[in-house]
């Protein structure tokens, strides 16, 4: 699905789920791909630290299934997890509940566009169709139409805003994706990028006192203008001992957003922090200083 590619970490692991009296205990983790993104479920907010990690006690107020959504920064996409439930007043989810759907490795190839009045094709591929009971794009089946090597095209009217990709296990688990389209000619995939530049760089540092972690925005385009999807962004530091670690490298979006959680050592408060952010394609990279004052903590007030 689009943010996780059969080579890539899940986007979603999952320890055991315990079910009982209503409500589910359950936790796991969420992938770089997913940085920045919020995860509620069954509707409920869930919070995620800045390693991915996540865990908490949801009221299922009577559903028959657990539903897991993560939704990106801007909400130009969301990838919803449906667990079906047995019933029975208490039972034990297993942790591999989403394997199936892992080894499945449906993918959508390259960036969608749309907006025009010309009709225009979303297309992709699976890597194990035996691992599924259903797929469908804009609720037109897939699964029985797959081409060699898995393969799928399908080719919508113009003017459609979302596209909805679903696959289905055997287990009736299933994984929703919802992306809005946007419009033609905006956006182009890392591969298909001419160069790559740091259109801009913004610090997010509320609460940052509190917390101790801060989020980077980074924006990156091509030399035409165009917003780059699925570029490689690194943000680290300058000087040694004023990052908590090194932070995990992580792609831009389809509006050619990544965001990046920085952890501060006390070391960096009260004085200006400089990074060095690096965006690369596969033909281009990039790289850019900037800083920001860091407010003074609590210790040294």
């Amino acid at each position: 699905v689009p943010r996780a590619t059969p080579a890539s970490t899940p986007l979603l692991a999952l320890g055991p789920i315990t079910v009982a009296n209503g409500t589910a205990v359950l936790a796991g983790t969420v992938g770089s791909q997913a940085a920045g993104d919020t995860l509620t479920v069954n509707g409920q907010p869930l919070g995620i630290d800045a390693d991915g990690h996540f865990a908490g006690t949801v009221n299922l107020g009577g559903a028959s299934s657990i539903e897991l959504a993560l939704t990106s920064p801007g909400g130009d996409e969301q990838t919803v997890f449906t667990i079906p439930l047995t019933g029975s007043l208490a039972e034990v989810i297993s942790g591999d509940v989403l394997s199936s759907l892992d080894q499945a490795g449906v993918t959508l190839l390259g960036p969608i566009t749309g907006g025009g009045d010309e009709p225009f094709t979303v297309s992709g591929s699976v890597l194990d169709g035996s691992q599924l009971a259903g797929l469908t794009l804009n609720g037109t089946d897939l699964l029985s139409t797959l081409g060699e090597g898995g393969s799928f095209s399908v080719q919508v009217p113009g003017t459609t805003k979302t596209i909805t990709l679903t696959a289905t296990d055997t287990h009736g688990v299933s994984q929703t994706v919802v992306t809005r389209t946007p419009l033609t000619g905006t956006t182009v995939s890392a591969a298909s990028a001419v160069g790559v530049r740091i259109a801009s760089i913004r610090y997010l540092a509320k609460g940052v006192v509190r917390t101790h972690r801060m989020r980077v925005i980074v924006t990156v385009k091509d030399s035409r203008g165009l917003l780059v999807q699925g570029a490689k962004i690194i943000v680290r530091g300058t000087k040694a001992g004023r990052l908590a670690r090194h932070p995990r490298t992580t792609l831009s979006g389809k509006q050619g957003r990544a965001t990046v959680f920085l952890r501060l050592r006390q070391a960096a408060f009260g004085k200006r922090l400089f990074t060095i952010t690096v965006a690369s394609t596969p033909s281009a990279k990039a790289k850019k200083t900037t800083s920001i004052r860091i407010p003074r903590s609590r210790r040294h007030a």
